[in-house]
Parts: C-alpha cells; structure tokens; sequence
C-alpha cells in the first residue's frame, strides 16, 4: 500500500525532558506592524565601507524598547538614508487592536561622524542607537541617541542628542502624543556636564520609577563606563562606574550591560582589551574575552553605592579589569581558557546573562564560533559549564531572560522567532516557540515585563540595494509566558542510531544535543535504517521522527511502516544542525507484538536522524468524541468558533499545515476567536484530561 505526504503535521512543542515538572509556554497573542503603509525603518543596504561602516543594523538596535503601564514605545530611524529622522512610536496595549502612534523629530542620524559620501550623503554608522526609558515618577520620556564617541568641535550640535517630554505626557492620549509633547533637543542630561565622546546609551528604569543612564566614553579597547541617576526632576553628574582607560597593557573597556532586576541592579560584562588585536600583546585574546559580574541590592544613584562580587563580598567602585585574574575582583569564567580553538580564541559578541528571582546567575558568550554556557545556582559555589548543542546564540543580539524557574532566550533562525528554554542551573535546552509567519525577519531586541515578552522586528526584504533596501517594514510581537506540566513521555522510543539492520556504510555521529547524545550522520541518497520492536498494547499510534535538516526545504525521505510506505514525507528544516524538530505521520496502526519501521533517505545528506517516538492515541478516541456530540461551528468562518459539548475545561492547540503550533488557551465560554491569523486552513486540537480531537477548520 502506497500513500504520498507533501507535507506533516509538526508539533513543536513535545520536546521536553520527562523529569522537569513545569515547562515553559510562550504564547504569540499579536502581530503588529509598527510602520505604516510605504514606509519603513531605516537599514543600511548597500556595501561596507561604501555605504556604510561595521554594520548595517540601525533599526531596532540597542536599547529601543520599554514598555510600562500597559503601553509599548519603541524608538527607530526613518528609511531611507534620504530621510533618517529620529522617530518614536507608542502602542496602548491595553485596548486590543489599538493602533501605533508615532512621532517624527527634526533630528537626522548624522551618520559616521557625519561625513559626505561623494558629496551626496552620509555614511551610515551601526553604533548610532537609539535609547529609551519611561520615568513613572513624572511620566516623562527620555531618548539618547545617534552619537559614536563625537567631540564638540566636530559635531557642535549633534556629538551628544538627549530629547525629553514634558512632565505626566507619557501616557497621554493618542491625539496629543505628538512632537508639541517634547522639549526642544539638548546636548547634555545635567548643563554643564562632559558629554563627549560618548557611545552605547541606555536607559534603566528602577522599581521606584527613577532612571540609571549609562554610556561609554572613549573608543573600543579604551573607554569607561559613565552612569547618571534621574530623580524625577534632575539628572546627577555623570560618575565612573567602569574604568578601562588604564596603563598597558590594561587598557580596555566592556562589552555587556546593566540591568534591574528582581530588586537589585546587576552588571554582566566581557573585556575588550586595547591589545585584542595585537598577536604578539594580545593577553591571549581576540577582540572580547572573560565573563564578569557584579550587582548592588539599591538604587545606584552615585559611586558610594555599595556593590558586590558573585561571592557575595564588597567590591569598591569604579571597577578596574586586570589581566591577572588573581587581580580581577569580578571576574566568574574565561570561556577562551574553557573553550577557545584557536591560539587566540575569538569572541565578537556581548555575553547574553540573567539572575532568576531564585538568585540562578546564567551566562551565553560565543568562543570560536562555538555557543558556551555558564550557569549556576544560587547555592552553587562554582559555576558548570557547557559548549554546543542547543544552546543559543547571543550574536543574534538575543538576551536572557527568566520566567520563575525558567530562563529563556529568542534567536531568528531562517528568518523566524525562536524561543528557547532551560531549567534554572541547568543546561538542557528546549525550542518551545517557532514562529509561523510568512515574513523573514532580518534582526530584532526584545523585552520582558512580567509574565510578556515583547519582540520588536525588522522584516528582511532581501533587497540590498541602496535606496531600495534601506527602508524596511518594523513589527512588534506580544507573548504571554505560562507554564503547564510535562508531558507524558512518548510511548515507544526508538533511538536512531540503536536500528536493527542498515544499509552500508552507516555513520553514527555524536552530538550532544541529540538524544542519547548520538544520531545518523551522512545519511546518503537510498541509504536507509530499519528498527524492529515489541509493541505490548496494539492500536492506533502517531510516528514521529526527529531529525535536523540545516538547509534544505525539499528534504525528503520514504517511510514504511508495517508494510505501508509513505512516500515523499518532507523532513522538517531546522536551520541548525544542532536543532531536531519533529516530522509526524498521525493514526499509524502498530500490532502486538513486532512491528517494523524503515526509513530512507531520499535527498542525499539533506537531514540527520535523531529518534523515532510512537504515540499512543487517548483511549477516548474521536469516535468517542462524536458519541458525545462534540460539534464546531460556523466552519468555515472569519475566525470566531463556537463549541457544542458535554465535555468541560477544554484546552486548545491551533496548528499550521507545517504542524506548528501557533496558538494556545482555554476554551472560554464554548468559543475560540482566531480572527487574529490570516486566512488559510488550520488544524484545531481540543484535549482535556481524558478526551482529545483534531479537527480541520477554516478561516475565511
């Protein structure tokens, strides 16, 4: 018997390790475009060093998002580089559906230095953020912006770009939230103060409503860290928090951040050194190296604030970074000792960090192209350590965060939202949200209040060319966090590696992110594996194989099952060789006793098996569900749903046709509303404690 899959259903979300009790939701509650129609943020398309210098992301970058009171702003610049203006963008997530609001300001990013290209424009320069912070004690805004370490003299007007609103305009109502709203642009926070050569702002809101601004003054490999205190009503002089301007061969500055949480203010920074490129006098290191921590249990408003090491003891301010680590007084892992390939081991990205509300301390940097992993509990003395697998990415400007005992992260990967998750002190990471959309997303910055996670987006156009490329659509994300137990382990499991017979020259590879840490590598064109096992209870089952498949989206196998091949079936691509998602062939009938299953793969080399799980379905079938006169109706419809049933408390999983979860609830009041998906078919699974139904619907 012969049957042909063109596609599967996927469900993303059983990847989870059987001994955690809880497990981490992420839920999408809404998409919005945050530009409107023909316009765009501002991207630097075009050639480096032509065009543009370091990168070309501008639009979202740094610390760009806050979100308070029920309210998001985001900051961005105007596409294209003809344009370029500062704009703000405020959305009332209170009221659902509200539109973004936005503001325009006079002011253009100046670019790098704002020099001329031929006489007809500017350079675009990537350092140039945009930071943002909401003070609750006046309700006003404040933005610091576009500026890479410019002297006065060069720059009169704009080496340094501070814009305020006025006192309680914050939250206004939309009709009045507009540029009348804000003080004309300064080049200072306190008159008087020294705000040249400054870099990387970024605002920080306390739990008391006050504000911690902090920039870098100096350059790269030489610099120190300045932090300011708003009070509600004036800004303090700036004070030295981080000194990295220091004799050789000490000279340095940090890569990394501040941030409030649960209470207290940390710090969680790596070391670029002056000498990073340097061979002969590099300590050792290519551009950033070492991972650092420190933190302050109150409002640090100037340098007497008492500050702390991960040990606990008092540290005295400003930090100063040694080579010598026996010298350094903050200093926690050297991930280039740990980790490093190279003789100079490299890594070009700010370390990713949180500190759960238990006091878990983790840490993501990036060595050598390879993704490590430091962690710790809070009754832990040393930290463990881990490299590989599926631990995240922090090149792709994600931080971590943490959600009750679980700390998470998002990455793009093939252009969408991926969150992924680990139980505080440990390293078992899990993807638990894909994102479905049918944009590509090119960057993104996130933020996290509560039990929401916010996504702010770039749309990826593909198109570089300038004056086309640089203006670009931005989208804004809404996730609610959640947990709900485990779930049961799978029935069967078949590991890939553990089959019965194979075809020749079989490669069994290691990795520490598959299951059993090994997996099928090099798995040619008509190679195939083939497990036979004992079922104990016949019935009807769901296959499910997980595999990775980086790069191909017509990766294809044929599976036989107990004599029925399904042909064609199209693997799931992951995008990652360390990701293994699922690929699912639903109402597979398995007998007592043997049973065999085969798989062959079709495109040569296109994916990696990884396991094989068989599901049993619930005893409540759909049979039993129609005996119960389980009903959905209208069908199709624009999106709204209603239920007709006996059965109570269900939960919902709506699906994709790429078996992707998209949405998850509880049925309220015998209707679901999907009036916020496009059109298109869908699958909807309802399952309560002993009763399950997928059903087919449609959104018109």
């Amino acid at each position: 018997m012969k049957k042909v899959y063109l596609f599967l259903i996927m469900f993303c979300f059983s990847q989870f390790h059987s001994g955690q009790e809880k497990q981490l939701i992420a839920a999408l509650e809404e998409l919005s475009q945050v530009t409107g129609a023909g316009e765009g943020g501002l991207y630097f398309a075009g050639t480096k060093d032509v065009n543009y210098r370091f990168s070309q992301r501008i639009t979202p970058h740094g610390d760009c998002v806050d979100v308070v009171n029920g309210y998001a702003f985001v900051t961005w610049y105007k596409g294209g580089m003809d344009t370029r203006n500062l704009m703000l963008s405020r959305k009332n997530l209170n009221v659902s559906n509200s539109n973004w609001i936005t503001i325009e300001f006079p002011h253009k990013h100046v670019g790098q230095g704002g020099e001329l290209l031929n006489g007809t424009g500017i350079r675009g320069d990537s350092h140039n953020t945009a930071a943002i912070g909401i003070s609750t004690i006046d309700d006003t805004i404040h933005i610091i912006y576009d500026m890479h370490a410019y002297r006065s003299t060069s720059l009169p007007n704009d080496f340094f770009n501070y814009s305020v609103s006025l006192k309680n305009k914050a939250f206004v109502p939309d009709n009045e939230f507009t540029l009348a709203i804000f003080n004309p642009k300064q080049n200072y926070l306190k008159s008087g103060g020294d705000y040249e050569r400054m870099t990387y702002p970024m605002i920080h809101r306390a739990d008391d409503g006050s504000l911690i601004a902090r920039y870098r003054q100096g350059g790269s490999g030489n610099g120190d860290i300045l932090l300011a205190h708003y009070d509600g009503n004036v800004w303090s002089n700036n004070w030295l928090f981080h000194e990295g301007t220091l004799s050789s061969p000490n000279t340095n500055n940090m890569y990394g951040g501040e941030r409030f949480l649960n209470g207290k203010f940390y710090s969680g920074f790596s070391i670029r050194y002056s000498t990073n490129n340097d061979i002969n006098t590099s300590n050792g290191y290519m551009l950033n190296s070492g991972l650092y921590y420190a933190y302050t249990n109150g409002i640090p408003k100037n340098a007497s604030t008492p500050w702390f090491d991960v040990n606990d003891t008092s540290i005295s301010l400003p930090i100063r970074n040694n080579i010598n680590p026996n010298l350094d007084p903050v200093q926690i892992a050297q991930p280039g000792d740990d980790y490093g390939t190279a003789s100079l081991p490299k890594s070009s990205s700010d370390p990713a960090w949180t500190v759960t509300e238990n006091g878990a301390i983790h840490f993501v940097q990036r060595v050598d192209s390879r993704n490590v992993h430091y962690y710790k509990l809070d009754a832990d003395i040393n930290f463990s350590s881990n490299v590989g697998g599926l631990i995240p990415n922090p090149q792709t400007r994600g931080e971590i965060y943490s959600y009750k005992n679980h700390v998470f992260m998002v990455e793009l990967l093939g252009g969408k939202v991926n969150i992924k998750t680990t139980l505080e002190g440990q390293n078992d990471w899990k993807i638990v949200y894909i994102g479905t959309e049918s944009i590509n997303f090119n960057h993104f910055d996130a933020f996290v209040e509560g039990n929401k996670l916010y996504v702010y987006l770039m749309e990826d156009t593909g198109n570089n060319s300038p004056g086309v490329g640089d203006k670009r659509p931005l989208y804004f994300q809404e996730f609610t966090l959640s947990e709900e137990d485990t779930p049961t382990n799978p029935d069967i499991v078949l590991e890939a590696e553990d089959y019965t017979t194979a075809s020749n020259n079989i490669v069994v590879g290691t990795n520490p992110a598959a299951s059993g840490g090994e997996y099928i590598d090099a798995f040619a064109g008509a190679q195939f594996i083939e497990h036979k096992f004992q079922v104990t209870t016949a019935g009807t089952y769901d296959f499910i194989l997980f595999a990775a498949n980086r790069n191909r989206d017509d990766s294809i196998m044929d599976i036989e099952i107990n004599g029925t091949l399904f042909e064609d079936v199209l693997i799931t691509r992951t995008f990652d060789w360390n990701v293994y998602l699922e690929t699912r062939i639903p109402n597979i009938i398995l007998n007592q006793g043997e049973n065999t299953v085969t798989i062959t793969q079709r495109r040569s080399l296109s994916s990696e098996p990884d396991k094989i799980e068989f599901e049993l379905k619930s005893a409540l079938s759909i049979n039993k569900f129609s005996t119960k006169k389980v009903s959905i109706y209208p069908n199709p419809s624009e999106g709204v749903f209603n239920l007709k049933s006996n059965i109570q408390n269900f939960q919902y999983n709506l699906i994709n046709l790429h078996g992707q979860v998209i949405e998850s609830g509880k049925v309220s009041r015998n209707k679901v509303d999907f009036t916020n998906n496009a059109q298109g078919v869908y699958f909807l699974k309802l399952f309560s404690e002993t009763d399950r139904l997928i059903k087919k619907i449609v959104i018109k």
